[in-house]
């Protein structure tokens, strides 16, 4: 029997399955709708005015008043607890917490349940004294990051424009001393430095320095951002050469401690200006969606930014909107369900015109099938090696009763695909679609993948499942 025949068969055998009712229909995995991250501001102003950052303060001065924390506390059962990488409860963000007047009273607001989610960024550049040190250190904090641009009271001067070296390098030792003194369960800290040409050569001092004084997590050492802000051309004369970068990543490669890196050099400079003047302006269907994918799944895309005066801004609508203080709780799911929800209208692909289909078979891997309140996600793999083109791939589905939907798929690079790669040679190419589960008619429905193949003709392969919907 030739190949064809055989590969008929077996497709014959599985319409069969569908006419007889045999196909085994899954029922989803439930899933908890979750912001990735909440990133707030109890003021908007600092006490420095760093050479590398990108905020212009040129806004009156405002503090979050308490009833507006107390709303926001709200989000807290709905935000992922802290897993590194930024995921979790932003007490601060862009601005120096300390300086707001209610500062501390915040922190004394924030429940236990922020010990797993909160972390908070502080320069250490106002005056403070043991209590206050302490009462941050006994706060439901999960972690507090400091920043560390120099122990040289010149650079520091220099690079921060603050001329209160003496206020951070004293509020440095009252931190030790309180750890040291005080027998108590104090958040992880992390320091953080920006790699500068005016650093650079105290960059490995900076590291041994932190790990010898303080119980660290970790000690971030990072290029400054390179964004559309004012400053960005001061940034990138910072920025060092290949050379000197690879020294510097050996050095710290080389040092008893834990040392997170993303160090760019003028080299990854000029290939970041590079990508940005080279972007994709293709227009058709397929290439509009994938751009809204690049959103949704934006690694900020759950992010919710919050601002001292009470409202809010998310990745999808990109406005400003006032937090009820009447009822938080609601307005915050509901802003969850509709991020979420803008995550399967991308998906949903209503003009598909399927054309007449070459029969394919099983080399796309469905291993993911999961559900929340708003949609129901599939995700998989496709073998490139077997002329599996996931650039253009389709999702089919095909209720009991009739109800046929059509759903486009990302093809972003899924974070395990080397792992999976190596177990399963040729098998790379990652896919996810997300179902609006408002939209289902049916409880049943067959999963087809229509793709094309080389030679560019359109292939239709039938997944072995079906997925229950009720």
């Amino acid at each position: 029997m030739s190949g064809l025949n055989q590969y008929i068969d077996k497709f014959k055998e599985k319409i069969t399955k569908k006419d007889n009712n045999e196909i085994e229909f899954i029922r989803p995995q439930k899933e908890i709708m979750m912001y990735d991250a909440v990133n707030i501001d109890t003021n908007n102003t600092c006490n420095q005015r760093c050479r590398f950052c990108f905020t212009p303060f040129d806004e009156k001065p405002v503090n979050m008043d308490l009833d507006t924390f107390k709303a926001v506390l709200e989000v807290l059962p709905m935000v992922k607890d802290y897993a590194g990488g930024g995921y979790g409860f932003y007490f601060s963000c862009i601005y120096e917490p300390t300086i707001n007047p209610l500062f501390l009273k915040c922190l004394k607001l924030l429940p236990p349940i922020a010990k797993n989610k909160c972390f908070l960024t502080t320069n250490l550049a106002r005056p403070m004294d043991k209590e206050f040190i302490k009462d941050i250190l006994s706060s439901n904090i999960n972690l507090v990051n400091i920043s560390i641009e120099s122990l040289n009271p010149t650079k520091f001067e220099d690079i921060t424009q603050n001329s209160k070296f003496h206020h951070y390098k004293n509020n440095l030792d009252t931190l030790e001393k309180v750890i040291n003194e005080n027998n108590m369960d104090i958040p992880n800290l992390r320091f953080i430095t920006i790699l500068l040409k005016e650093n650079k050569d105290e960059i490995i001092d900076l590291v041994k320095y932190t790990c010898k004084h303080f119980p660290i997590e970790s000690h971030e050492i990072r290029t400054p951002y390179l964004n559309d802000y004012e400053n960005m051309e001061w940034n990138k004369k910072q920025f060092l050469s290949k050379k000197e970068t690879e020294e510097i990543i050996s050095q710290l490669n080389e040092l008893d401690c834990h040392v997170d890196m993303n160090i760019l050099s003028c080299d990854d400079l000029d290939e970041y200006e590079n990508e940005n003047n080279n972007q994709n302006t293709e227009s058709d269907s397929y290439q509009k969606a994938m751009k809204n994918f690049e959103i949704v799944e934006d690694y900020e895309y759950l992010f919710l930014r919050i601002d001292c005066d009470g409202t809010c801004i998310d990745k999808k609508n990109n406005i400003s909107e006032k937090i009820s203080l009447e009822n938080p709780e609601k307005f915050f799911r509901d802003k969850l369900f509709e991020l979420y929800s803008y995550r399967a209208e991308i998906a949903n692909c209503m003009d598909y015109d399927e054309k007449k289909q070459t029969l394919g078979d099983g080399f796309i891997l469905v291993d993911k099938l999961s559900e929340n309140d708003a949609y129901i996600e599939l995700s998989g793999w496709c073998c490139p090696d077997r002329k599996v083109n996931t650039d253009n791939l389709i999702i089919k589905l095909t209720g009991l009763n009739g109800d046929i939907k059509y759903y486009y798929t990302s093809t972003k690079k899924r974070f395990d695909a080397d792992e999976f790669k190596g177990k399963e040679k040729g098998w790379c190419g990652g896919f996810t679609t997300y179902i609006d589960k408002t939209k289902l008619k049916d409880n049943k429905y067959y999963v087809d993948f229509i793709y094309n193949h080389k030679l560019n003709e359109s292939v239709i392969y039938m997944w072995e499942n079906g997925i229950l919907t009720d």
